[in-house]
């Protein structure tokens, strides 16, 4: 039987502040950062297990400069 695990993947603005949270569920760290990482368009991403932080994930620094 599978075993599926939540993640929480934070949007960042450039001042640090979270302006959103996407929930994903997937089968283990790998995936979710796969999935977090695809998430990076305009913002950082933080991706969350519980308390702690598995990843992050900045902006590309085109979309910072903007």
């Amino acid at each position: 039987m599978r075993s599926f695990k939540h993640y929480r993947a934070f949007q960042i603005d450039p001042d640090g502040h979270v302006f959103g949270c996407i929930n994903l569920v997937c089968d283990d760290d790998e995936q979710a950062k796969r999935e977090a990482a695809a998430l990076v368009l305009a913002h950082r991403i933080e991706l969350w297990r519980l308390d702690q932080r598995i990843a992050k994930f900045d902006a590309p620094l085109e979309a910072v400069r903007q």
